[in-house]
């Protein structure tokens, strides 16, 4: 399947609020969609531009956002259990109401300018 027809597909799925899961968006740029209420867990999003993307209320369950641009990203009311953020650009990003993010995590997001993991 050639890449064209490929991003067509996923932006289909996106348009018509379908599952995304384990789905390949690696180095995609995904700037200002909204990925709201969608089964994102264990996708692949590393290196892909999120920014003032809308993520809330999605599972990113064991997703990879490792090297994703996350910048202004809304990400409220996610699942975030066993999502790895390895060198994720996190700044200005919505994390308000995130569930299963440990302590440690939390600390890193914050310390690259996430916003919303204030202490419980």
């Amino acid at each position: 399947m050639n890449a064209d027809r490929k991003l067509r597909l996923i932006l289909n799925k996106i348009y018509r609020r379908e599952s995304l899961l384990r789905s390949d968006l690696r180095n995609l740029y995904f700037t200002c969609m909204n990925f709201s209420g969608l089964d994102l867990r264990e996708t692949n999003f590393e290196g892909a531009r999120l920014t003032r993307g809308i993520l809330d209320s999605s599972d990113l369950s064991n997703a990879n956002l490792a090297n994703a641009d996350l910048t202004n990203a809304s990400l409220r009311q996610a699942n975030l259990s066993g999502t790895i953020f390895h060198n994720a650009i996190v700044n200005g990003a919505n994390f308000t109401g995130v569930k299963g993010l440990s302590a440690e995590v939390k600390k890193y997001l914050k310390s690259k300018g996430a916003r919303g993991l204030e202490r419980e």
